[in-house]
């Protein structure tokens, strides 16, 4: 291993989680592992590019030091952000299976049992179509998950980094907050949100902010536009943070003059079921157990909402198009997985009530050794009257 330029793990960290991914290959029987998933390439290797819109590939031998297949036209980030020493450059008008067969093979791995990600959105039908074809010889099997069941639990430092991309979150959020008002526009909100949040130190993320306001709110994933907030309106924020690619994301909303009667229900039941998820967050706890607990919070409320949909999903390290680690595990009705510490998730209650819009509260949460500590605590939990 030799340090790269810069530096976001030590080396024993890297070595560490090699060495875990290592032995769960070998319950696997796998003589190599091939990645094609832009976060677990970083978590096994460091590097980091948003340009894995081109083919790239982390080849993990069970035997010697990886070898990394960058974008051809990014191999100045190898050294900046990697400590794997070996890499391979193609031309850009490569066969991408072609060009990773034939590492295979020099690897001598041209007849052993090869892992690949299945369920990667980064590994094409195509390539890998093409990688049977090219490798009669050898045994292509399914290696998904293996490198995020190590993912699934944080370190100290990776927890460090969440905290710091929480405080992002927390300063973007207060600054959108304060910037809403009758006439304002979405996207004046967020100009205000974004600034802040980048001068608390995040990085770009993996999905953007949301905000909406009004009706517009209830389309779920909608984000600013020119729209004109007007009195009366409800206006919600969900606003990520990012530092070394490891994320931290909460909820908030406000309103536009005087509060009717079902948004101020609306919020109590929010933050209630919130507080008895947190409440009910602790090692040793199914996830499904903790969804019930909301779900009983929300759905007993009898307010025109139900929790159909999961109540929290993981959080870590994350590229676009996402900022999830909801497929390693989230907190829904189906989990039966037990809490661990050093799990981290973004806790979320919030609900879209057809009259009014989206309302409530998320945070990021922790999971410690005897309960949950909140990451996202610095904006009051509360409806923001403007």
């Amino acid at each position: 291993m030799k340090a790269p330029t810069y530096q976001f793990f030590r080396l024993d960290e890297y070595r560490q989680r090699l060495d875990t991914l290592r032995r769960r290959m070998r319950e696997c029987g796998l003589d190599a592992l091939v990645l094609h998933t832009p976060e677990n390439i970083n978590y096994i290797s460091g590097y980091q590019t948003p340009g894995y819109y081109w083919y790239m590939a982390l080849v993990v031998p069970i035997d010697r030091d990886p070898v990394l297949i960058p974008p051809p036209h990014e191999e100045s980030l190898v050294r900046a952000y990697s400590w794997v020493e070996e890499y391979r450059l193609f031309r850009d008008t490569t066969d991408w299976a072609g060009a990773t067969r034939d590492v295979l093979v020099s690897l001598g791995l041209g007849k052993g049992r090869i892992g690949l990600e299945h369920s990667s959105w980064f590994l094409t039908v195509g390539v890998a179509g093409r990688l049977r074809e090219l490798m009669p010889d050898a045994a292509l099997i399914d290696g998904s998950g293996l490198v995020e069941e190590g993912r699934m639990i944080k370190s100290p430092q990776e927890v460090e980094y969440m905290r710091q991309a929480a405080k992002a979150a927390e300063a973007g959020m207060q600054a959108g907050l304060d910037a809403i008002h009758s006439g304002a526009t979405e996207a004046d909100v967020a100009v205000a949100a974004h600034g802040a949040q980048i001068l608390a130190g995040s990085e770009y993320t993996g999905l953007p902010m949301f905000i909406s306001s009004g009706k517009k709110s209830l389309l779920v994933h909608s984000t600013w536009s020119q729209k004109k907030i007007e009195a009366g309106e409800v206006v919600f924020l969900e606003v990520p943070g990012s530092v070394n690619r490891y994320h931290a994301a909460m909820t908030r909303c406000a309103f536009v003059g005087d509060p009717p009667d079902m948004l101020m229900r609306g919020i109590e039941v929010n933050t209630d079921a919130l507080k008895q998820a947190k409440a009910a967050v602790r090692p040793g706890v199914r996830a499904c157990d903790v969804f019930e607990i909301a779900r009983a919070r929300i759905d007993g409320a009898n307010i025109g909402y139900r929790q159909g949909r999961r109540v929290a999903y993981a959080l870590g390290t994350a590229f676009p198009p996402g900022w999830d680690e909801g497929h390693i595990i989230s907190i829904n009705v189906n989990e039966k997985r037990s809490l661990q510490q050093g799990m981290v998730f973004h806790l979320i209650t919030t609900m879209r009530l057809a009259e009014l819009g989206a309302i409530g509260c998320s945070d990021t949460v922790l999971v410690t050794e005897d309960g949950c500590v909140t990451l996202t605590s610095g904006v009051a939990q509360k409806v923001h009257l403007r």
